[in-house]
């Protein structure tokens, strides 16, 4: 085990995943929702991302937007993935691989508005969490914003049991000539057998051996190798981390994920009534994670909270831009509120999506002044609805996924188009070993989720001209067609490839286009 990597295994590559939530767009709404300042977001805004494993969300954010963003990740080999992938999109990012105490020694950094760490936190020794605590207190600004996310110890402290075994059979029984990675199906094997005698843990404790199936049987193996068979695997609460970073003048603000702050989706009213005793005290968020089963966090801290005056408020909003991402057609949508599915209730914000239907950007100042006007609205099928019913919906409809936040398009440059333009084509021409899940949009500041079926007809409705449904639906059809599946299940799968090519050409690629991924 090499020093410098302290316990985390640097011998296996992370997934190449997209995380949307590190999106400064996404968290200065969350912000802006609370009453609270963020720093403005333009070409003197300073990012930086720790522990960025293959560097996807920063290589996005970097390449989507006019902030300048800085990276570090201990390992040489997810750096280099990260700057190869940055040099085919001709993207400006600031990319090292220095241990963590070297990148705070650093003196050719900025002061940082934003910094973001997504899951390292759990993964690393204690006296890396205290130097990351140092780097925050000698590097972020005054008014600057922390993201970091965790496994929280309240849930995952009943699969402990199984990840010292996992990790114990893989450190003295596993076979040496293979990564943590390739050692996991022994180690799970092995740990399968203990659990056929019927242990007293597992007999006693039978939730924690739902949650070992559903959190590691059920994942994605690379991932469990990451996540379990690190030297470190540190749980905390709330409290915990919090205090943490007390020590780097930081106070909590919220959830990233936007629907984990909106509790009257995800708690019963009984529920409700003992939080609310509880909201304005240390032992809120405990509460909530507890009453909730949260086991994961994604916290966002400021260095000194400046609360919005009403009228500040209401200018921040008007100046926040969304974009619808999903089509309007009455579709039985859902989402997750901490975990729990949630119906989308597309009646309620029916009059703000119906503005959204043009395909295009749209500030909350232009909704404001269409729904909330009586002189802009007489005359016309728009309904008119109060500004607070306006903020209720937009908060729900960014939660629910239906529109998110935009970058002003005074600040979509030539530079940042043309940027994502060539990366995306780059991870649509499929080059890699691996599957990228996602493009860069210079309207969102960021990623945007993109499957491979997409990723498919996207490639042919940008080389065939006046390509049809039919067309389209006959290139995917051996990807959605099971080889076991029957006539009639290949018909029926036939004719939803008609129904999803059809929507891709209606829907999809014009979303596409205002998204300027292509």
């Amino acid at each position: 085990m090499h020093s410098w990597n302290m316990g985390y295994d640097t011998e296996t590559n992370y997934n190449y995943l997209y995380f949307g939530q590190l999106n400064p767009h996404r968290i200065r709404f969350n912000f802006i929702s609370q009453g609270l300042a963020f720093p403005k977001i333009d070409q003197n805004f300073n990012a930086c991302e720790l522990g960025f494993g293959n560097g996807l969300s920063i290589i996005l954010h970097s390449a989507a937007s006019i902030e300048s963003w800085y990276g570090n990740d201990f390992n040489p080999s997810q750096v280099n993935y990260a700057k190869q992938l940055a040099k085919h999109g001709d993207v400006n990012a600031n990319l090292s691989d220095d241990a963590f105490d070297e990148f705070l020694k650093r003196d050719d950094l900025p002061m940082f508005d934003y910094i973001c760490l997504h899951g390292i936190w759990s993964w690393i020794s204690p006296e890396n969490q205290d130097v990351i605590v140092e780097f925050v207190k000698n590097k972020l600004k005054v008014g600057g914003i922390l993201y970091i996310s965790y496994n929280n110890k309240q849930v995952y402290s009943s699969i402990e049991p199984f990840r010292c075994i996992i990790n114990s059979y893989i450190q003295n029984l596993g076979d040496p000539a293979k990564n943590n990675v390739q050692s996991i199906p022994d180690a799970l094997a092995f740990v399968n057998k203990l659990v056929a005698t019927k242990p007293g843990y597992t007999k006693h404790t039978p939730w924690a051996l739902d949650r070992y199936t559903n959190n590691v049987i059920k994942q994605d193996q690379e991932y469990v190798g990451h996540e379990y068979a690190n030297g470190y695997w540190l749980l905390q609460n709330f409290e915990q981390v919090a205090a943490k970073f007390e020590q780097a003048k930081l106070s909590y603000v919220c959830q990233a994920h936007l629907p984990d702050n909106l509790t009257d989706y995800f708690l019963s009213d009984e529920q409700k009534a003992l939080y609310k005793q509880y909201v304005n005290t240390p032992l809120a968020n405990e509460v909530l994670d507890f009453i909730s089963e949260n086991s994961f966090r994604s916290d966002i801290y400021v260095k000194g909270a400046v609360k919005l005056s009403t009228k500040q408020q209401l200018k921040e909003l008007d100046d926040t831009y969304f974009i619808c991402t999903r089509p309007i057609d009455g579709n039985d949508y859902q989402c997750k509120f901490r975990g729990r599915d949630h119906k989308i209730d597309l009646k309620r914000i029916e009059p703000i999506i119906n503005i959204f239907k043009d395909n295009k950007c749209h500030s909350y100042k232009e909704l404001r002044e269409t729904l909330c006007s009586e002189s802009n609205t007489k005359g016309k099928n728009a309904p008119v609805i109060s500004e607070g019913e306006l903020f209720s919906q937009v908060v729900y409809a960014t939660a629910c996924g239906m529109i998110f936040p935009a970058t002003n398009p005074e600040f979509i440059n030539e530079q940042m188009v043309e940027r994502c333009i060539k990366l995306n084509k780059y991870i649509l021409n499929g080059n890699q070993n691996e599957s990228i899940m996602a493009l860069a949009s210079p309207v969102l500041g960021g990623g945007i989720s993109i499957d491979d079926v997409d990723k498919v007809l996207m490639n042919l409705t940008l080389k065939l001209q006046d390509i049809t449904p039919e067309v389209l639906a006959f290139a995917i059809k051996d990807i959605l067609i099971d080889k076991n599946s029957n006539e009639s299940e290949q018909a029926k799968i036939e004719e939803q490839a008609i129904i999803y090519a059809t929507n891709f050409l209606n829907f999809k690629m014009p979303l596409y286009r205002t998204l300027m991924l292509v």
